[in-house]
């Protein structure tokens, strides 16, 4: 049976009490099986009982896995597309690419060491501050936009190799229908986005390339029955979809 306290010892109880009631509130976990009125034998007999009985931690679950669709985004698929044309388009650049630091820069090492650990050189004289402000360029005209560009040098030296590899690719497949067209093309490393239009049209299958990369204007037109394939190169401003340009010839 439990001594019932009285005087200062019951004083104390209480204010023991309300201590441990203020320490549940800020969330202990041995206040929450406490009860009013037990002693402190009974309180430390519930806290053992409490710690023998918690069970371990579970382990977090695992992450869900992405789903499928994630996976098919452009951005998924669109560093091997760059790779790719980058790797076709490397016999044609130029082979005479400055490797080293001109001149100038070698006669002033300080400079150099200084710009490659990131730092930078500050002018040897203020830059003169224009009298009046540049003038803005009035918006181009869309149907500009759509007129046929010239192709740079590199780019008229690449698009016959994306050309050969296409045409050998579809003359595997006689008489395509425009979802085959479109499954040879993606095969080759050319992603959905930049495949457009494969249409069935009488008696062959029309389809447009979309090639540019980091400025470039790079378009491909391409008509095929299967045992005839033609692709014509010509360039478009990136404003305008490949489709959309005006050729010229």
């Amino acid at each position: 049976m439990r001594r019932r306290l009285t005087g200062p010892a019951r004083k104390n109880s209480v204010f023991g009490r309300t201590a441990l009631a203020a320490l549940c509130a800020l969330g202990l976990a041995a206040c929450g099986t406490a009860r009013a009125g037990d002693t402190e034998s009974e309180r430390a007999a519930v806290r053992a009982e409490n710690r023998s009985t918690a069970s371990p931690a579970a382990p977090a679950a695992p992450a869900a896995p992405a789903s499928k669709g994630a996976a098919d985004t452009e951005g998924a698929e669109f560093l091997p597309f760059m790779e790719l044309l980058l790797d076709i388009a490397e016999p044609c650049l130029p082979s005479d690419l400055p490797t080293a630091l001109p001149p100038e820069e070698l006669a002033e090492p300080e400079k150099v060491e200084e710009r490659e650990l990131g730092g930078t050189v500050p002018p040897e004289e203020p830059l003169p501050l224009p009298d009046e402000p540049v003038p803005t360029s009035e918006p181009r005209d869309p149907e500009d936009a759509k007129k046929e560009t010239e192709l740079s040098s590199v780019e008229k030296c690449e698009a016959p190799l994306h050309v050969g590899r296409i045409t050998k690719a579809l003359a595997k497949t006689p008489d395509p229908t425009a979802a085959q067209v479109a499954g040879t093309l993606h095969d080759l490393g050319y992603i959905e986005e930049r495949v457009h239009t494969p249409r069935h049209a009488s008696d062959h299958v029309e389809f447009t390339l979309d090639l540019r990369l980091m400025g470039g204007q790079l378009c491909l037109s391409g008509t095929t029955t299967g045992t005839r394939t033609t692709v014509e190169a010509y360039g478009g401003s990136p404003e305008v979809e490949c489709q959309d340009v005006r050729r010229t010839s």
